[in-house]
């Protein structure tokens, strides 16, 4: 009896050992980050547009990013490349410099040389960076952006477009700002989602005439312009004759601030006109806010480089300043919802990535990011 038992005894802690053994030695590369000696070189972006809302239509284009970086392995110069017909000709090969100093990136976006002694500089923006080497505040063209963070984690995002151009013979020359900002949580290191109270806040210049608008004694009326589609009741804004918009209006305004609520998605032109006719305004592009958007991870895969909202980060700013602990698996808001899916080489780095957006009209756009890395 004491023998069998034994045997047994020995015959379980040989199966253990075996499959103890076969699990310690199968390789799996997807929870291990990138080495710390690669940075990504280039990547290539095929996105295949299907779209059946409001009227059929198909296309592909191709983009191209090369990176280059300095001693202290900071981003500073991207040449990009693209075969997209929405770009001006001179803006489908473009060099983007970044030039570092104490806290301040200094961003710069200039066409391609047409030979070797002209180019242009179309933008220029500049970004505050944190002691973490986190932005928390971005200059650009008409837009002023600020980030506030819990940790490393993006947990407040506030947007203002502003306008300082008058209308046809208007003496105003103060600035329009449209406002808005967005609240981000998150668990175990990853969003969760953010949420977005549907209030744009609108300032209209202020002071004493001609350079603000005239209230009280010169009522003024506001007016939110939307574009719509033609067939529509629509309404001929004078900023942009050849399309078709509605609007709503509000007369007797009291004040230069003024909210707009129940807001989401869609770009908007506010603007007022008093009793002198003088008119200020501002556009508000949009940028796909909704009043909540969901984020999903994948758990068993920590987060490296190439992470969609990583790669896109780090294209625009130099810098990444999603820091979750995983890949992105998943973003959805009502709008739209996109899919994340990677491909992990044997060293752990992204060496492709499919994202895949179906929108609320089953308009497909499927992105392929081609992934190429160096060491330093």
């Amino acid at each position: 009896m004491n023998k069998i038992s034994l045997l047994y005894t020995i015959v379980v802690l040989a199966a253990l050992s075996v499959f103890s053994y076969s699990s310690c030695k199968k390789i799996i590369h997807s929870n291990a980050p990138t080495p710390n000696n690669m940075r990504i070189h280039s990547y290539t972006a095929t996105t295949q547009t299907n779209q059946v809302v409001p009227m059929a239509f198909a296309d592909t284009i191709n983009d191209n990013y090369t990176f280059t970086y300095d001693a202290n392995n900071r981003v500073t110069q991207i040449l990009f490349t693209s075969n997209d017909l929405r770009y001006p000709n001179s803006q489908r090969s473009e060099t983007i410099t970044f030039r570092y100093s104490n806290d301040t990136v200094y961003k710069s976006i200039m066409t391609v040389p047409l030979n070797n002694f002209y180019h242009v500089t179309f933008e220029t923006d500049t970004f505050l960076l944190n002691t973490q080497g986190l932005i928390t505040n971005t200059y650009e063209p008409g837009h002023r952006t600020n980030y506030e963070y819990y940790g490393q984690l993006l947990d407040r995002k506030s947007e203002v477009f502003y306008n300082d151009k008058a209308i046809g013979t208007s003496t105003i020359v103060g600035t329009t700002t449209i406002s808005e900002e967005r609240i981000y949580n998150s668990d175990n290191g990853d969003f969760l989602n953010y949420t977005f109270n549907g209030v744009l806040t609108v300032n209209y210049p202020g002071g004493a005439y001609p350079h603000g608008m005239n209230i009280g004694t010169y009522p003024m009326r506001e007016y939110v312009v939307y574009p719509t589609f033609t067939g529509t009741t629509a309404y001929y804004y004078t900023l942009d004759p050849n399309a078709y918009y509605y609007y709503t209006q509000q007369g007797n305004v009291t004040s230069t601030t003024q909210q707009i609520t129940g807001y989401s998605e869609w770009p908007l032109v506010a603007f007022a006109v008093d009793t002198t006719k003088d008119t200020a305004y501002c556009a508000f592009p949009g940028n796909n806010i909704y009043s909540q958007e969901t984020y999903t991870f994948y758990t068993t895969m920590a987060n490296r480089i190439g992470d969609y909202l990583q790669l896109g980060s780090y294209t625009k700013y130099g810098v990444n300043l999603y820091r979750n602990n995983h890949l992105v698996k998943t973003i959805s808001n009502h709008g739209y919802n996109t899919s994340v899916v990677y491909g992990i080489d044997a060293l752990s780095m992204v060496s492709q990535m499919t994202v895949k957006v179906v929108d609320s009209v089953a308009n497909t756009k499927t992105t392929t990011y081609n992934l190429q890395y160096e060491k330093f």
